[in-house]
């Protein structure tokens, strides 16, 4: 796969995340409002997952990307990624009652680790010096980091409502 293509790919998952889960949090808003609950809950739970699902996906990606085809092409696939959820974090961070500074922390955190997973793609390539067995053990570590961070939620996801 060429270097645009992963690119195109990358942010086309990124929208259908951002698309997926915008249908969800509308369904779940519009459910919450005909029981006469607070509306303010889903905004919540929408973080929380676009956080958990794009984490998940980034340590998927980025270490592939970066055993790969380097540093660089494996950022630019993780911002790829990242940033189209943003209008929707910022929506529904405004429905929710959710710290700012919480939400702005999360973020950094996902950019953080769409630079760091990427470098150590392409430190599994230089250490190993073959791109086919980088691209395989960086997939399992991705695999392994992902599995990591779904059994591990209830550590770090804080409550937002």
């Amino acid at each position: 796969m060429t270097d645009p293509l992963s690119r195109r790919l990358a942010a086309l998952s990124g929208l259908a995340l951002t698309a997926a889960v915008a249908l969800w949090w509308l369904g779940s808003t519009r459910l919450a409002l005909d029981d006469g609950s607070d509306a303010s809950r889903p905004a919540a739970d929408t973080l929380i997952t676009l956080w958990l699902v794009r984490g998940m996906a980034l340590a998927l990606l980025a270490v592939r990307a970066g055993a790969l085809r380097g540093w660089r092409a494996g950022a630019v696939a993780a911002l790829g990624l990242i940033a189209p959820c943003w209008p929707l974090v910022v929506l529904a961070w405004s429905a929710s009652a959710a710290p700012l500074a919480q939400v702005a922390l999360a973020e950094a955190m996902l950019l953080a680790a769409g630079v760091a997973l990427p470098l150590l793609g392409g430190g599994l390539r230089r250490a190993l010096r073959r791109v086919e067995l980088a691209e395989i053990l960086g997939t399992a570590v991705g695999a392994a980091l992902a599995a990591t961070l779904w059994f591990t939620r209830s550590l770090w996801t804080l409550p937002v409502s």
